[in-house]
Order: structure tokens, then sequence, then C-alpha cells
């Protein structure tokens, strides 16, 4: 009926009734039929029936029958175009992609135009088929279900916990890090240094914290994720020390402790009742050294472990790990006291001093060469330095620094005196290997330009040790500079040195900070000096 609208799918054939016209697409094809009105013509414009064929899929169809049949308006069925072929509907894309370690799956859900449609049976479907079986959160599937076009990590894999390495645990300061103790103004305790430390038979040292092995993991495809075992370590057992119970290290005898290649050692104490003269001769050992006397001239006193000298050392040689003079140093223009570590003694007087730390003094410094790694410290009584150069990496501390008298006096921080010492030592050797190396080269290039044919046996032998010493040489140059270099960065890194004074500075007094140099030309008093923005300043003591 004309004006009636009515779409039906029955048995496969589909009837499209629109006001003045019908589609109806079967197997057989595309049909059009125009419905007449009463006086035998039809209202019905091919525009709309072109615009109903499309919007039903059918885009090929033959217009000029369409026109023939609306001017007909016979309700008869005109084949206009085949059945148009149905496009299958695509699957929606479920992607399930896993991190290369396997231990995150993510999620994420393509809806294509026209899919089927989504269902979580086959989300599911699709994670158990890519085999992902641990570690899944069912409220992240949810999520990447119901938002479509959003990647969700939905299954995470438990990380294997590795093992620890096996460690160290010492029973006693370490003797690198004990230190004399600095008080609560900056002074130093003389009475309390710390520099020893005494263990009796039998006392335990130290024990080792085995390696664990560690918890295996697993990843989302439920793979056992190895663990790595934690490194074992050797017990680091020297001399006259033992192992019980397999992990435990214990004295075998009464001494002193001293690490050495980071190896526990317990080394005998040596006591001297009295001088080191001509009674004792020179006195050389492994372990410590205790001298209830002084070290007279000429003599010497030499231990890998520290020395501890109740009197004076008076133009003799004192080698130690720490050296401790009670009374002081008399350098008398000869010999010398050289500590690994720290030197403490309550005077120097006409002497050279070296410590690898810290130099420390009760009462004076006069005319002495003094260097120390780090600081040198004189803060006793009269805490006083004249005279002489007095050298260390980070600091200087006096109470009075110089005379009335304006005596000489230079004092030097920000390079530490050994590394200074080895870098002037390389470059001079540097030198001597360049000049080498270049005579090598000259004798070279004259036996190279020879006819190699017909040089003499002697001039080819020749020919090949200079080959040899020419690589050598040129190796040592190379293994110099290298070494100069990371000097050189140790000097850049340095912490920029300190001078300070608690009372008064004098003039006649050379400061020099790293390469920056001041004369003191007046009296300074409660002062710090310190070098910024290239020039030495004077602060105030602190």
């Amino acid at each position: 009926m004309i004006g009636d609208e009515h779409v039906e799918v029955q048995d496969g054939q589909k009837n499209d009734k629109i006001p003045g016209f019908s589609i109806d697409i079967n197997d057989s094809g595309v049909f059009v039929k125009i419905h007449s009105i009463e006086d035998g013509a039809s209202s019905v414009n091919e525009i709309a029936i072109f615009e109903q064929l499309n919007k039903q899929g059918v885009t090929e169809y033959n217009r000029s029958l369409i026109i023939a049949a609306i001017k007909a308006a016979d309700e008869q069925p005109v084949k206009v175009a085949e059945k148009p072929k149905v496009e299958p509907q695509p699957d929606p894309e479920i992607q399930v992609n896993l991190t290369r370690d396997k231990m995150e799956a993510a999620l994420e859900i393509v809806l294509p135009p026209r899919c089927t449609p989504l269902t979580m049976e086959s989300v599911l479907e699709k994670i158990k088929a890519s085999g992902i079986v641990f570690g899944i959160d069912d409220k992240a599937i949810q999520q990447a279900y119901e938002s479509p076009g959003t990647r969700v990590t939905f299954a995470c894999g438990q990380p294997p916990m590795h093992g620890t390495n096996a460690q160290i645990k010492h029973h006693f300061i370490l003797a690198a890090k004990s230190r004399p103790q600095e008080m609560e103004d900056g002074s130093v305790d003389f009475k309390n240094l710390n520099l020893f430390t005494t263990v009796q038979q039998g006392d335990l040292l130290a024990e080792k914290i085995p390696a664990t092995p560690g918890i295996a993991g697993m990843d989302v495809l439920g793979n056992n994720v190895i663990a790595k075992p934690g490194k074992d370590m050797l017990l680091p057992i020297g001399k006259n020390v033992s192992v019980v119970d397999t992990n435990t290290i214990v004295a075998d005898i009464a001494g002193q402790i001293l690490m050495i290649n980071n190896k526990i050692n317990v080394m005998p104490i040596i006591e001297i009742k009295e001088d080191v003269d001509v009674s004792t001769g020179n006195i050389e050992f492994i372990g410590n050294v205790t001298i209830r006397g002084s070290v007279q001239p000429g003599f010497s006193v030499k231990a890998e472990g520290n020395v501890e000298i109740f009197g004076t050392v008076s133009g003799g040689i004192v080698e130690g790990k720490n050296v401790v003079i009670k009374m002081g140093i008399q350098g008398m223009h000869r010999g010398y006291v050289k500590a690994k570590e720290n030197v403490v003694a309550k005077f120097i007087e006409n002497a050279t001093v070296h410590a690898g730390v810290d130099i420390l003094v009760s009462d004076v410094i006069l005319h002495s060469r003094i260097t120390a790694g780090k600081k040198i410290l004189v803060e006793g009584r009269r805490g006083l330095i004249t005279g002489g150069t007095i050298m260390a990496g980070e600091e200087i501390r006096a109470k009075v620094i110089g005379t009335q008298m304006s005596t000489s006096t230079e004092l030097e921080v920000g390079v530490n005196p050994s590394l200074r010492e080895e870098y002037q030592h390389i470059r001079r050797e540097m030198k001597k290997v360049e000049i080498n190396l270049e005579q090598a080269q000259k004798a070279l290039s004259i036996l190279r330009s020879m006819d190699q044919h017909t040089i003499p046996p002697e001039k080819r032998e020749m020919l090949l040790k200079l080959t040899k010493a020419q690589f050598h040489l040129v190796g040592q140059v190379e293994t110099m500079r290298t070494r100069m270099a990371v000097i050189e960065g140790e000097f850049e890194e340095m912490r920029t040195g300190r001078i300070k004074v608690a009372e008064i500075m004098y003039p006649g007094v050379k400061v020099v900070i790293g390469t920056l140099v001041k004369p003191i030309r007046d009296i300074l008093k409660f002062s710090s000096l310190y070098a910024e923005d290239g020039e030495i300043k004077i602060g105030t003591f602190k």
C-alpha cells in the first residue's frame, strides 16, 4: 500500500517496502517494484531509489531500468542488479604482548568497523592460548575489555631475589679508620690517640657472613627465573691468626692488629727497655716496636707495624705505620721520621718528617721540613710553627705561625706532597725515556734506509734489538703519561686546602694554596686563609 513503510527479511529474502516503491533482495538478484496511484501515475523520484539501494549495500545497479520502471509504474518487479556480495564481518583483534624477559604481559583490544561482538570468553581464550598462567590481574583484564584501544598490563611475573655476596664482619676497629680523637673545639686529644689496636690470644677478630643462594622467580608463562647466587669470598687470613668453625678468625698470639693487603694480621710486639744506641744496634722488625728510651744519633728503627718511642729521636731514622714519639724529634739536620699513616710528637725541630695522613704536634715545629697527606695540627701549649717548609694536602692549623723577627716560613696546602713528588719524579724519568726513544728512532731510521738484502748480520741484529727497544720505550712513555693523567685528575678533584691560625700569624710567612701564592706582609689574628675566585682570601678562624 502506498504510504506504508515495511522492512521484512524472511527465508533469505529481503523486502523493503517504502512509500511509492519497494526493493526486494533475494538469491536471484535485486528487484525494484514501483507502486502506482489511482490515476496510474507514480510519484517516485529515482534519486530516492538510488539512495535506498546504496543504503542497502547495493552500489552497482542499472539506472535505465529503474527510470523505465518508474515510468511504467505497473507494480511489476524489475531486476536492476545482481545480489550484492556480503563481506564477512571481521572479528575483534585481541592482542597479547609479552616483554622480552617474559616478566610482563599486556592486553589490547581493537574493534574494526562492523566487527562481530566482543565477548569476555574470547578474551580469556586468547590469553590462555598465549600461555599466560602466572601473575594475572582479573581487574586489569576487565579494564582492557571495557576500554578497547587501551593497552593494559594484566600479568606480572615474580622477579627473582638475587643472593647477597659474602661479607666480612670485623670485631675490631680497623687501624686504617683509627684516628686521634678530635674535640668539639677542633683540637686533638693527645692523651687518647686511638692509633693502636691490641688483642689477646684467642680473641675473636672477624667472621664471614656466608653468601646466600637467592630465591628463584617466575615469569608470566610459569617458567622459573633463576636467581643469581651471591659471590663467596676468601677469609682475609694473614699472619698469626687461625680459622675456627669454618667462618671465624681468631688471634693466635697477643699483639697488635695490622691490615696488610686487606688481610688480618696479629703482629707481635717487641719492647726495647733502653735507648736505641750501640748497645742495641739498629732495630728492624715485621711487627710493632715499643722503645722505652730514645733513638740516638745515627741509629734507626724500622717496623712494618707501629712504632712507639717514650723518649726522643735525636738525629736518627724512624719508619713505621704509625709513629708516636712521646717527647719529640730533634733532627739535627740529619735522619728523618716517616709514617705510612700518622706521626705524633711533642715537638719537631730541625727535622724532616713525612706522614701519609696526619702529623699531630702538641708544642712546636721549628725550622723543619714537614709533609702530610692530609693535615698538620699544632695545637698544644704553645702551638707554634716557625721556619722551614710545611706542606699538607688539606689543612695546616696552629696557634702561632712565624715570629716577630719575620722568620722565613713557607706553608703550602691543596696538593698532596706525595703525589706532587711522584708527579715530578715521573716527569723527570719520562724526559730521560723520551731522549732514549728519540735516539733509538734515529738509529732505526738509518738502519732501515740501508739495502736490506746486503745489510751485514751485525747491523741486522742491531736493527732487531733497536726495534724491540723502541716498542719497550714507547710502552714506558704511555704508562708514564697515563699515570700523570691520573695524578692530574686527583689534583683537580682535591679539596681546596685551608690554613688556620688560632691566635697570630706574623709577616715573613709565605702562603701557597694550590697554584696561588700570598706573602704575608701584615699581622693576621684569628684568621683562616683559603682560595676563592682565583685568589687567596682571608676569613675568620673557624
